[in-house]
């Protein structure tokens, strides 16, 4: 998703307002009895042109996104009053249809063209579901950019699919003839009407309850309804024959293509696991596909934890192969137990991609990358890819707002090699957030030295004995230099042992609305700005909600791409 500047707004507006703006103050001035006694326009009016000009783009901005909005909303509904137009049209017309033609053995050809309707959406909704989609090589949209179409084809063939069943039910009822529902033929077009129903209602309700339950479902389900649609409709020579085994050879090549990828990147490979605080998995594999990119996503097999199971997650690196993984439920909580139970292990793996869209972040001259929790793995494999551009060739990027946000900080070890390595890049301004841990942890053990200190100096504050002058001045010197750093850490009220390999840990929620807005505001009017993240929904929509907002037609070009958790 792109986010640009209007140009033409700022050139072609300011020569209208000054000339308005000064006109109207002359017609206020005369009207209060103040002669004018120059033509030139008051210093004030100047003033009120820029602010005016200011208020004008940001409601240009709030406006643009407000129709947006109601654009997508106005066609949502006329897509439902299409469908409700049609579902009544065709009852009506079937019940006319039925009241002439009522004893006639002749169909109504009303029920030939839903089902024509039906197949044309499921070889829409199987091509748009394709992991090597030919569009991903024509365009700049992966799969999961499609899945959107995906589904909206998928409920257009259930709704053709139900009104089929229901009137082609009730054209027999009436006409005397319901044996004929009885007939093989027409028992196989029920079972596959049925698994697409089913189909439609787990991914409304199982989906975002229980997605492995939904997974297993919706193969299943599909295999049934492409069996007994082949079943329903045996003739080679019909349409909605020819249909069906379109759809199913264009799902069967796609699943035969992944397998064989499967099987050729399983070839001496393996998976070391690696267990990380906080739920998390390391997983670093031997070898990696030939063309692959972090930041993309692929999909990681191990059959010790799952035989017949392949799951995506984020690339890190590439070199090592790397993912981090979450801990949830299901394959991710097995995977981290196996690693706790077994740390360094190396099973046999496999990985079939990648896949996935992502922004070139060299191509900016300023990127403002934000994550939270596990969405990191999105913002460190986009840095990888800038930081191996900034070494092999010039880049324009001058400057990376790089946030990372978690509950925990134990969590941060999760990418403390990665995060080491930023660290030492002087255009990286990392920033790192903790919003649950009231006081930091230490990531190594305390030295005999810390023990004796801490131990005097809580002696010292409970008890109020005195320490010997040695000690209390070496605690006093301590407490200015605690005090110093605690004041160069942006006014924050941060502990003891707030650094984290050298970098400041910041334990509240950020603003990232104003991490943004002062990225943008520090980048020319000629200059690109990235904005891009992965996390929960409420961040990804303060992203994007606050890139509109900083939209002028005098400032930098903006363009932003967020990622969501989910498959």
């Amino acid at each position: 998703m792109a986010i640009h500047r209007v140009e033409t707004h700022s050139t072609s507006c300011k020569p209208l307002l000054v000339p308005l703006v000064w006109y109207s103050s002359s017609k206020r001035h005369n009207s209060l009895g103040l002669a004018s006694s120059s033509l030139e326009p008051p210093a004030i009016d100047i003033v009120m042109t820029s602010k005016m000009e200011a208020a004008m783009h940001r409601q240009f901005a709030i406006r643009a996104r407000k129709n947006e909005q109601t654009t997508l909303a106005f066609i949502l509904f006329l897509i439902a009053t299409g469908l409700v137009f049609i579902v009544f049209h065709s009852i009506r017309q079937l019940a006319h249809w039925i009241r002439r033609r009522n004893g006639q053995s002749k169909m109504p050809s009303f029920l030939v063209a839903v089902s024509r309707l039906a197949i044309g959406n499921l070889l829409f909704l199987v091509f748009f579901a394709l992991k090597n989609t030919p569009l991903a090589f024509l365009t700049s949209w992966s799969y999961e950019r499609l899945n959107c179409l995906h589904r909206v084809c998928g409920y257009a063939a259930v709704v053709h699919v139900v009104i089929h069943g229901i009137c082609y039910s009730y054209y027999f009822v009436h006409a005397g003839r319901s044996s004929f529902l009885l007939r093989p033929s027409d028992i196989m077009g029920i079972v596959a009407g049925v698994s697409w129903v089913l189909l439609a209602l787990a991914a409304i309700v199982v989906r975002r309850w229980w997605y492995e339950l939904f997974y297993y479902l919706h193969i299943i389900l599909w295999m049934v309804s492409i069996i007994s649609l082949g079943f329903h409709q045996p003739n080679l020579a019909a349409k909605a024959a020819i249909g069906t085994v379109v759809a199913g050879s264009m799902w069967g090549l796609d699943r035969v293509i992944r397998f064989l990828r499967l099987v050729l990147y399983s070839v001496n490979n393996s998976a070391t696991l690696t267990p990380l605080p906080n739920g998390g998995t390391r997983v670093t594999l031997a070898k990696r596909p030939m063309i692959v990119s972090p930041a993309k996503h692929a999909f990681l097999w191990i059959p010790r934890i799952r035989l017949i199971e392949t799951h995506p997650f984020t690339i890190v690196s590439t070199d090592p192969m790397e993912f981090v993984v979450a801990s949830r439920d299901g394959f991710t909580a097995a995977l981290h137990k196996y690693a706790t139970a077994n740390p360094g292990v190396r099973l046999k793996a496999s990985i079939e991609g990648s896949y996935g869209t992502v922004p070139d972040p060299s191509a900016f001259e300023t990127a403002v990358l934000v994550a939270g929790g596990s969405g990191a793995s999105f913002i460190f494999g986009l840095a990888e890819v800038l930081s191996r551009k900034m070494v092999t060739s010039n880049v324009i990027t001058r400057k990376v707002v790089f946030v990372w946000i978690v509950k925990h900080r134990t969590q941060l070890e999760w990418f403390s090699h990665h995060l080491t390595a930023l660290k030492n890049d002087s255009r990286f301004s990392i920033q790192i957030f903790v919003t649950r841990s009231n006081t930091p942890l230490s990531t190594s053990p305390p030295s005999k030295t810390d023990i004796v200190m801490d131990e005097k100096s809580e002696e010292a504050t409970t008890r109020g004995v005195e320490m010997p002058e040695s000690h209390t001045s070496s605690i006093s010197q301590s407490s200015v230099d605690l005090e110093k750093s605690l004041r160069r850490s942006d006014d924050e009220r941060t502990l003891a042992g707030d650094l984290y390999n050298g970098m400041v840990v910041k334990y509240q929620r950020p603003d990232v609305a104003e991490l943004i807005r002062e990225a943008v505001g520090d980048a020319a009017a000629h200059e690109r700005v990235l904005v891009s993240g992965c996390g929960p929904g409420k961040l990804m929509d303060t992203m994007r909600e606050t890139a509109v907002d900083c939209i002028r037609p005098d400032g930098p070009s903006i363009e932003l791409h967020c990622e969501k958790f989910g498959w």
